[in-house]
């Protein structure tokens, strides 16, 4: 699965103004300046935000955007949805989704990406906002840092696929 540049944008505009004191609104100029995001991209994804009951706008001079909903209450598919679409691009992914298939019975890679999609599902559903705007943030990791991390990452997804192989044998 790939997230979009998109996608990152709106989680960060997301959190940043779930981080926001007093429930005030933030312009779009302090968001991008915050975030040192692109301007002009940020107007097209607050409109998919404010479609999707994520965020509210308030004109006039202390204007700006804020969250529709307090934080802990938006989950992160909900953003992911307003901003990507569908979590898996199949019209059979979904749990009651089968229907929309059309061939007769489950084709033979149903089972595992109803099983990603259910994943998906459960993780973004489970993480709220909130979750993400406190944990976010801080110094980007040095590239010695990074490094180690995504060899320990892909040593990690290395011994999970070894014992999946070991249970289906």
């Amino acid at each position: 699965m790939k997230i979009s540049t998109r996608t990152e944008y709106g989680i960060r505009v997301l959190v940043t103004l779930a981080r926001v004191e007093d429930d005030r609104c933030l312009s779009l100029t302090e968001i991008a300046k915050r975030e040192k995001l692109p301007h002009a991209f940020l107007e097209q994804l607050v409109g998919d935000l404010r479609r999707a009951d994520l965020v509210t706008a308030t004109r006039g001079q202390s204007g700006g955007y804020r969250l529709a909903h307090p934080a802990a209450e938006i989950p992160m598919a909900a953003a992911v949805r307003a901003l990507e679409g569908p979590l898996l691009e199949m019209p059979c992914a979904g749990a009651a989704d089968l229907e929309h298939c059309d061939r007769p019975q489950p084709c033979s890679v149903h089972e595992v990406f109803q099983r990603v999609h259910e994943s998906l599902s459960l993780s973004l559903g489970s993480t709220s906002l909130a979750d993400v705007a406190a944990s976010a943030g801080g110094p980007p990791y040095p590239i010695g840092v990074r490094r180690r991390r995504v060899a320990e990452h892909s040593a990690m997804t290395g011994q999970q696929a070894t014992q999946q192989q070991a249970r289906n044998a």
